[in-house]
């Protein structure tokens, strides 16, 4: 008996060790920063516009030419990474990353998640967000949706799927996830990404008045 209760509680310690939060790798000062460290004037663009927005051309999975900097502009880019955007949908899930970040997934229906563009709000500790004036603006949205959308709880890691899904507008920087080129669509929940490219970090989120039916 004694030695099965050991074995639980080393499981319980693995499973934990597993789970435990810590600062992300791939292209982690960029994700969780805004160009020349202050958030611009936002361009406000449909959201069926950005998840149209197709893979960057010359730019492989993980590349090592972008984990500190942001991607140049091309003549493939509609919008440059690093744009300040803004856009409205309907939210369906949030997720609490072992990275730290709350993983949101909005979407163009009220009905469905899926075909779905990722969104993601950094943990505002010093440990993941290294710009003390990010911090309070990470801390705001955080707030928010915990509070109106999660009545005062974390989000699950495996996403927390919202019953009555709220429409939002959302004010990020434009970011493209190269860790995941050539992988199959993202998302949770059976929902999926059409996109790559993320609003990351999201800078201000709002309630939206929703659109005629």
């Amino acid at each position: 008996m004694r030695k099965l209760y050991l074995f639980i509680c080393l499981f319980c310690l693995a499973a934990v060790a597993q789970t435990a939060e810590k600062p992300g790798v791939e292209r982690w000062p960029v994700k969780t920063s805004v160009p020349g460290g202050k958030i611009g004037r936002a361009q406000t663009v449909d959201l069926s516009k950005l998840l149209a927005l197709g893979d960057v051309a010359g730019v492989t999975k993980n590349d090592k030419r972008y984990q500190t900097v942001r991607i140049p502009s091309s003549s493939g880019m509609e919008y440059p990474e690093g744009a300040v955007i803004t856009t409205t949908g309907w939210l369906h899930l949030v997720a609490g990353e072992t990275d730290g970040d709350y993983h949101i997934q909005i979407s163009a229906s009220a009905a469905s998640g899926d075909d779905c563009l990722i969104v993601e709000v950094p943990n505002p500790d010093p440990q993941y967000t290294s710009d003390p004036g990010l911090r309070p603006v990470f801390e705001s949205v955080r707030s928010m949706i915990k509070a109106k959308m999660l009545a005062g709880k974390d989000p699950s890691p495996s996403g927390s799927v919202m019953q009555h899904p709220p429409y939002v507008t959302v004010t990020g920087i434009l970011f493209y996830d190269d860790s995941h080129v050539g992988d199959p669509p993202r998302g949770k929940k059976g929902m999926k990404a059409a996109t790559l490219w993320e609003l990351h970090p999201v800078s201000a989120m709002t309630f939206a008045k929703k659109p005629q039916e």
